[in-house]
C-alpha cells in the first residue's frame, strides 16, 4: 500500500524540490534500467503482479478525492469522494489510510460549513491514529480541530482542548508540527488579550517552520502578525506586515492569503481613519475576491467594514447599497 498524507488546506505542505526531484529520478530511473538490460541481456522480465481488486479501488478513489480536493476545489464532490476512500480502506482495515481520508474529509466539509460533521470526522480520525500510535498524525488532528473551533468561536471548546495539548506540547520532536501547534497557540493568546504572550508564540512557531523551509506556513504566520500589530493598535507596523504579506502571498499565488492581505490593509487604513479611498479600494476587491472563492463570513465581514468606510467617506448612498447587498445574502 502506498504512502499517503493528509491535504492540508489551512496551512500548505512544504514546496519547492518537485522539478529538481522529477530530473534526479528519471536520471536514476533511466541508468537502472540500463545496467538491467546489460546484465540480463533480453531476456524480458515479468510484468508486475496487479494490486488486488478492494486495494485498487481503494487507491482510485483517493486519487480522485485528492483531484477533486486540490485541483478543482470541487467540495461537494470532493466530500463524497473522501468518505468512498474511508469507506474503502475501512474494508481493508487499513487504518492509517481511513483516518487520512477521514481527515481529508472534514476538511472538505469544513470548507462547505458543515462544521459539525467536519468535528466528527476529525475526532474519528483522532481516535484511529492515537489507537495505532501515529503520533504525528494525531497531532494533525487536533490542531485542525483547534481551527475548527475558531472559526465556529467557540471560546470554551478552545480552552478546553488547549488545556488538554498544552502538557503534551512539550514532547513534540517534529518541528514542522512545533510550528503549526504554536502559530495555533499564538492565536488563541491573541484572541485573549495577552498579546506579549501571542508574539512569543509566533516567534517560536516562525523559527520552527524556517528549518523546515515551509513558505506557505510562514507568511501565514506573518498574516497572523498583522492581525496582532491591528489588535495592538499599532497601525503602521500593521499596514507594513501587511504589505509584506501580500507580496509573498502573490509569490505563491495564493488567492485566499491575497485575499486577507488587501482586506487587511482595507481594515488597518479604516481603523486608523487614514486614505479612506484607498481602503475603499482594497475593501471592495477583497470582497469581491472572497466570493469568487465562495468564502461567505469573511465576504460578509468585509462588506461590512466597506459600508463603514464609505459612510465615513460621506457615500450614503453607496453604503446603503452595499447593506442592501448585505441583507439580500443573509435572505
Amino acid at each position: 500500500m502506498k504512502k499517503r498524507a493528509a491535504v492540508v488546506f489551512s496551512l500548505s505542505p512544504q514546496l519547492g524540490e518537485g522539478w529538481e526531484l522529477q530530473k534526479a529520478l528519471a536520471f536514476s530511473k533511466a541508468f537502472l534500467a540500463l545496467l538491467v538490460f546489460f546484465l540480463l541481456g533480453c531476456r524480458s522480465a515479468a510484468p508486475p503482479k496487479p494490486p488486488p481488486v478492494a486495494v485498487n479501488m481503494a487507491e482510485r478513489a483517493e486519487e480522485q478525492a485528492v483531484k477533486l480536493s486540490s485541483q478543482q476545489q470541487n467540495w461537494p464532490a470532493a466530500a463524497r469522494a473522501w468518505q468512498l476512500a474511508a469507506d474503502r480502506f475501512s474494508l481493508l482495515n487499513d487504518v492509517a489510510g481511513e483516518a487520512v481520508a477521514l481527515h481529508n474529509l472534514s476538511q472538505a466539509e469544513r470548507a462547505l460549513g458543515q462544521q459539525e460533521q467536519a468535528r466528527k470526522h476529525l475526532e474519528q480520525a483522532a481516535g484511529l491514529n492515537q489507537e495505532t500510535k501515529r503520533t504525528n498524525e494525531w497531532w494533525r488532528n487536533q490542531i485542525a480541530l483547534l481551527q475548527l473551533e475558531a472559526d465556529s468561536r467557540d471560546t470554551n471548546a478552545l480552552k478546553a482542548r488547549f488545556e488538554e495539548l498544552l502538557p503534551l506540547a512539550g514532547l513534540l520532536r517534529d518541528r514542522f508540527i512545533q510550528g503549526l501547534f504554536q502559530n495555533e497557540l499564538g492565536l488563541w493568546e491573541m484572541i485573549q488579550g495577552e498579546f506579549a504572550k501571542a508574539e512569543g508564540s509566533f516567534a517560536e512557531a516562525e523559527q520552527n517552520l524556517r528549518s523546515v523551509n515551509d513558505s506557505a506556513a510562514l507568511v501565514a504566520i506573518d498574516a497572523n502578525r498583522a492581525e496582532l500589530y491591528e489588535s495592538e493598535k499599532k497601525f503602521p507596523a500593521a499596514l507594513a506586515a501587511w504589505k509584506a504579506a501580500l507580496v509573498k502571498f502573490e509569490a505563491l499565488a495564493d488567492p485566499p492569503g491575497i485575499a486577507r492581505a488587501l482586506a487587511g490593509q482595507g481594515r488597518t487604513l479604516l481603523a486608523a481613519g487614514e486614505n479612506l479611498a484607498t481602503a475603499e479600494k482594497l475593501l471592495r476587491r477583497a470582497a469581491h475576491n472572497y466570493q469568487i472563492l465562495h468564502e461567505a463570513e469573511p465576504a460578509r465581514f468585509t462588506l461590512e467594514l466597506l459600508a463603514r468606510c464609505l459612510t465615513a467617506e460621506g457615500k450614503s448612498k453607496e453604503a446603503e447599497s452595499v447593506r442592501q447587498e448585505l441583507q439580500r445574502g443573509q435572505n
